[in-house]
């Protein structure tokens, strides 16, 4: 370590200790880490280093966890995270509630600044030995720059768990969700951020600030502002996919039957047919991308992967037999563009005989196609479905309560200032909340017609960036990840409204898992799978925290409570996973032939979220089903395991088999209460599980004794359908993480 590294950790330790010798009033002038003063060559340095790291994105999760002194912080700590507040030491002088209350402010941001101009990567350390403490640069530009990107992910969360152990408050920055899309939604936003209740519960304007520092304080201003901000907004995007779809009839049908088993199938989608013998020819518009299925048939189904034609083709061919019509659905044409799907219906009107419309009416006019398929054009638009385009976004900056307003706002200025230049945005401070609460409307799209994008990285980047400007404005903030706290994920306004609402009305219902996970936020309980699973990368991280905080000189209270919150952590995992003896420094799980337990297999993680779907199972039929998936991934990830791992992984079988048999011996004994009418004893769990509850392999009647063969047989058949149940479960998963891509809270 340096020498100006050193005498720079030396002089936090005095300050954080309050020792005399340290001149409080030059620490008071340095209001943020890159101001002037005695250590703006080391913050400027720091600084550097934080950009020199450039583009890497840090993936934060929700930044609600409590700093020091919190819920979390270790109780095993002596003075707790609170160490860097007034009461550092027994021996200490009390000093004034100003200067404690600066203190606060300024040591964890010289905490933080100490930590990031001390880190070395291992990578960089093994670099700079092999060249022999220096040298040229890499030829291969690309891999610097990925090294460099990681050095700057590595240094700045190393930074932030120091920050957080010393007192720092983490950073909240959320995309609110149901953004403007219309000029109508932007103005009743634009009144939303603008208008509080006073003590009367009478709603009066609040000040808004535009991107330029103005104050709209007049109906006029405000109104003009909404004109130049909705200046960019685009049209919505109009679905006009269409497929042309044949079937073949089984058997004689009338037409009516026909006409009513289409439009079951096709449900409110407008379409038109033409029927000629047992083959009816169906024009109609869909909900699926025509685009991808268009280039699947235009190359040959053969020759693609793509199974969304044969999905489609069951889907419908099953529908018309629900409705009595035993047919066999081919698709043979998909357009997505409306001058393509015009023509088409031009076509199809011209090519048929006998075109009828949904309702069993004939197509006016076949006689001239053209117009015939304009005027049943116009008739559809209006059913067309739509999508919004995103034009604008509502964003919220938050920190925590008795924080300088002022501050925050400043610094939400200065976010957006960087991260969004060119886009008009107004800002206001809402009060009437305990926390420093800062809304934002931003323009979605630039004058110059760039977008502005809200994905995990930007996010990550966003809530990075306003912990930076808040530092540089003396709040004492940190970019954290939710991994680092092992905290349970965050809730939507959707699961805050549902949860509220089941606790006014006991008439609505909610799922478990919902109430769980607006409890287990609110409580700000540890999430345990993830310690179990992620316990060793946790407290590993942590470590190095605590290792880079000792090269950097930080001592003291902020370095005791790094250690302790990774003792914690390290703790309650083996807790949870029931291990008597640690394990190795390196990581939770760990033998001592060097191996690591099947708790770290990759498969835990899809293991644990199918043990978590236990929680929304409300039949017994629904628990055994999801009963033989979890068994099925149990199977899967035996195979793989070393023969040193048997042992334990069948143990933790057991228990796992025993907890969803007591799962399942409960919502028998609910439902057999249900048709009774009445409630009862409750059933003991352990003597319900020999009533009516499957094994593993659920012989639910004794059978005879088969042959090897016919052991085979059996064995091969259940292989194949516990296949299909992965597939269908992998195909959920899929839908599921589409629909979760559009969810911005963090």
């Amino acid at each position: 370590m340096s020498g100006r590294l050193a005498g720079y950790a030396a002089e936090i330790e005095r300050y954080l200790r309050g020792e005399s010798g340290v001149k409080r009033e030059e620490l008071d002038e340095d209001k943020s880490v890159t101001g002037t003063g005695r250590a703006a060559s080391e913050f400027q340095a720091v600084k550097s280093y934080e950009l020199t790291g450039g583009g890497g994105r840090l993936e934060q999760g929700q930044a609600g966890a409590t700093p020091g002194g919190g819920r979390n912080a270790p109780r095993s700590s002596p003075g707790g995270l609170e160490a860097s507040g007034s009461s550092m030491s027994s021996g200490a002088p009390k000093a004034t509630t100003a200067a404690s209350s600066h203190k606060a402010t300024i040591a964890p941001i010289m905490v933080y600044g100490a930590t990031l101009a001390g880190f070395r990567p291992e990578e960089e350390e093994e670099d700079w030995k092999r060249r022999g403490g220096g040298g040229g640069r890499s030829a291969d530009r690309s891999g610097g720059a990925g090294r460099a990107a990681r050095v700057g992910y590595q240094a700045r969360a190393v930074a932030a768990r120091a920050g957080y152990a010393a007192g720092a408050q983490p950073a909240v920055f959320k995309v609110m969700p149901n953004p403007p899309s219309t000029r109508e939604a932007a103005a009743r936003l634009l009144n939303y951020i603008g208008k509080r209740e006073d003590e009367k519960g009478e709603k009066h304007d609040i000040e808004i600030f535009d991107e330029d520092g103005q104050v709209l304080a007049t109906g006029g201003a405000r109104k003009a502002f909404l004109e130049t901000f909705c200046e960019t907004f685009e049209p919505p995007l109009e679905n006009t996919n269409f497929l042309e779809v044949r079937f073949e009839l089984a058997g004689e049908v009338t037409d009516a039957d026909v006409s009513e088993a289409l439009n079951k199938a096709f449900g409110a989608k407008p379409f038109i047919y033409a029927r000629g013998g047992k083959a009816v020819e169906v024009y109609a518009h869909t909900d699926e991308r025509a685009g991808p299925l268009a280039r699947v048939l235009a190359g040959g189904r053969e020759n693609s992967r793509s199974k969304a034609l044969d999905k489609i083709e069951a889907h419908l061919s099953e529908a018309m037999e629900a409705a009595g019509v035993v047919a066999k659905a081919e698709v043979t044409a998909a357009v997505s563009r409306e001058p393509k799907a015009k023509y088409f219906l031009q076509k199809f009107i011209r090519t048929h005989k006998d075109v009828c419309q949904a309702n069993g009416e004939p197509v006016r006019g076949a006689k001239n196609p053209a117009k015939a398929a304009a005027a049943v054009y116009e008739q559809w638009r209006p059913l067309l479905s739509s999508r919004e385009r995103r034009n604008a976004y509502h964003l919220l900056f938050s920190a925590r309560a008795g924080t300088d307003a002022n501050a925050v706002m400043a610094a939400a200025r200065a976010v957006l200032e960087e991260r969004a230049p060119g886009y008009k945005f107004v800002l206001a401070h809402h009060k009437d909340t305990k926390h420093v609460h800062i809304h934002a409307m931003v323009q979605a799209r630039s004058a110059d017609g760039e977008r502005l994008t809200f994905y995990k990285p930007d996010l990550a980047a966003w809530r990075e960036t306003f912990a930076e400007k808040a530092r540089e404005n003396g709040i004492a903030m940190v970019a954290t990840r939710r991994i680092d706290h092992a905290m349970t994920r965050p809730f939507t306004k959707e699961h805050a409204g549902a949860y509220s609402r089941a606790q006014r009305d006991p008439r609505y219902q909610v799922s478990a898992r919902t109430v769980e996970r607006v409890e287990a936020k609110r409580q700000r309980r540890l999430d345990g799978q993830s310690l179990v699973v992620n316990g060793d990368a946790i407290a590993a991280a942590w470590q190095k925290t605590v290792t880079t905080m000792r090269t950097a000189g930080v001592v003291g209270q902020a370095l005791m409570a790094a250690e302790s919150i990774g003792n914690n952590f390290l703790q309650f995992r083996r807790d949870r996973t029931g291990e008597g003896q640690p394990g190795p420094a390196a990581g939770r799980g760990a033998e001592q032939s060097g191996q690591k337990s099947f708790l770290s297999h990759p498969g835990m993680r899809e293991l644990n979220a199918l043990i978590g779907d236990l929680n929304m199972v409300q039949t017994p039929l629904e628990m055994r089903r999801q009963m033989a998936r979890v068994n099925q991934a149990l199977d899967n990830m035996r195979k793989t395991l070393p023969p040193a791992h048997q042992g334990q992984f069948e143990q933790y079988r057991e228990e796992v088999n025993d907890k969803m048999h007591d799962r399942l011996a409960r919502l028998q004994f609910e439902r057999q209460q249900q048709r009774r009418g009445g409630a009862g004893e409750p059933i003991p769990e352990r003597d319900a599980r020999g009533r009516d509850l499957p094994t593993r392999d659920d012989p639910r009647e004794p059978v005879e004794p088969r042959t090897g063969t016919e052991q085979e047989k059996v064995r091969a058949k259940q292989k194949d359908a516990n296949k299909q149940k992965a597939r269908q479960s992998e195909e959920q998963d899929r839908k599921t993480q589409r629909s979760n891509n559009n969810d911005y809270e963090r």
